[in-house]
């Protein structure tokens, strides 16, 4: 079975990206992983509505189903500017900052992660994935915590071909969302 890449290719993204290819200007990023999230969580977030019965009408909100979580697992040194607006959008999102030094400090920064097996989805969240530091916590996150792969998805704006294929091989359930493959 073949990983689940989903190449997001929305037209905002595209310019800025070959913006930063161009002239290596950093803040793009920020727009760029605000949008980023947006097209990776649209498919995620279940929206309920509620209906308000009033004396002459009835009126409706639309509120986003807080029984499923969602997590945002990412190095906040390296992605900060990427999804500082994100908490204005989903206040309800969690945020957890992995330190990838090693993995006693991943286990660290994830030891008191309390996820519903079932219903809760993992977003890994990266700028570029470059090196192995992803697989090993994707491995930490399947085998000691037991989260399934199928509720783990793997975002990055821009992803190197040779990580994909080794994911791919230990782990084909697993979602990838990505702007550019190298």
């Amino acid at each position: 079975m073949k990983l689940n890449i989903y190449k997001i290719s929305h037209p905002i993204i595209k310019t800025m990206l070959s913006k930063i290819d161009q002239t290596n200007q950093q803040y793009y990023y920020k727009y760029i992983g605000l949008l980023f999230i947006y097209e990776i969580l649209r498919k995620h977030i279940d929206v309920k509505r509620i209906y308000i019965k009033q004396i002459n009408e009835t009126k409706y909100l639309d509120i986003i189903n807080k029984n499923n979580k969602h997590f945002i697992l990412t190095d906040l040194s390296c992605t900060y500017d990427m999804i500082s607006d994100i908490r204005t959008m989903l206040p309800s999102i969690n945020i957890v900052n992995i330190n990838y030094q090693n993995i006693d400090h991943t286990k660290e920064s994830i030891n008191d992660l309390n996820v519903n097996l079932s219903q809760d989805k993992i977003i890994i969240l990266e700028k570029v994935t470059r090196n192995d530091k992803i697989i090993n916590l994707i491995n930490y996150l399947n085998n000691k915590k037991n989260i399934d792969t199928a509720n783990i998805n793997v975002s990055s704006i821009i992803s190197c071909e040779k990580i994909l294929n080794k994911i791919g091989s230990q782990y084909p359930k697993l979602k990838v969302y990505t702007t550019k493959i190298l």
